[in-house]
């Protein structure tokens, strides 16, 4: 639910820099909200590959 809700406020806010601003601006916004998004989902599939790489440590039978 919050996660549409966020998308619908950058949809919005989308739309308002485009009417008030034109075009340009709204290519320069959906630039930096790309970035955002690709950091947001790079540190995500990090985080859950360094918690699986964490875990992993624990169930092998090889332990020193």
């Amino acid at each position: 639910m919050a996660a549409r809700i966020a998308l619908a406020a950058l949809a919005a806010v989308g739309i308002a820099i485009a009417l008030a601003w034109g075009w340009g601006a709204l290519g320069v916004y959906l630039f930096f909200v790309f970035v955002a998004g690709a950091l947001t989902f790079g540190l995500t599939a990090g985080a859950g590959w360094l918690t699986g790489a964490s875990r992993g440590r624990f169930d092998r039978g090889d332990r020193r």
